[in-house]
């Protein structure tokens, strides 16, 4: 056998005493699995929750993030503090924040923060990513959630990558970063 410089070992870790438990966690799990029993347990169904129905990740990922954008949205218009949807899409709790450079510092919580986040972004554009791979069945969406959306603000040169959370379709909690960019066009390919 060949030994390349990715192959040698990096250290001598000597067996743990310990190893026989996590030998019959494993086994344990992968018995669990092959007779069907769920491994993992999802937190059951919220009271409430409006999207109950949802059955992949592709669904859910795009309904939450579109959500994401509709909070930014209607935090941003100037009826945001008295909008019935956004109260309903905001959970009074959720905490806001958002950071730059080496900084994070919070914005406040529920309809204010929603509200702060969307005047400090200044966003005009959005993208998120669509789940283009294999329909994967999901066992309950009103679990927490995240997912990532980026808001733009063109005339600022700034991107900021949010992660929001959910439970029961309602955000929870919202932490974004800025971060600046550049654009420009590339040269078509010649062949």
């Amino acid at each position: 056998m060949t030994l390349t410089p990715f192959s040698r070992p990096v250290a001598d870790i000597a067996p743990a005493r310990h190893a026989w438990v996590m030998n019959a966690l494993g086994l344990a799990s992968i018995a669990a699995f092959l007779l069907g029993a769920p491994v993992a347990v999802a937190g059951r169904p919220v009271e409430g929750c409006d999207i109950k129905e949802v059955k992949t990740i592709g669904e859910l990922q795009y309904l939450l993030s579109s959500r994401a954008v509709e909070v930014v949205n209607r935090a941003a218009a100037s009826h945001g503090g008295n909008d019935p949807r956004l109260q309903q899409l905001v959970a009074p709790a959720a905490a806001f924040s958002l950071g730059a450079g080496d900084v994070g510092r919070p914005l406040g919580t529920g309809v204010a923060g929603a509200r702060a986040l969307a005047r400090e972004m200044k966003a005009d554009t959005f993208p998120f990513f669509g789940w283009d791979f294999i329909p994967t069945p999901i066992e309950d969406a009103c679990a927490r959630q995240k997912v990532v959306v980026d808001f733009i603000n063109s005339r600022g040169k700034n991107v900021y990558p949010v992660t929001f959370t959910f439970e029961a379709g309602r955000v929870v909690t919202v932490a974004g970063w800025s971060r600046s960019f550049e654009t420009g066009p590339v040269e078509p390919i010649r062949d």
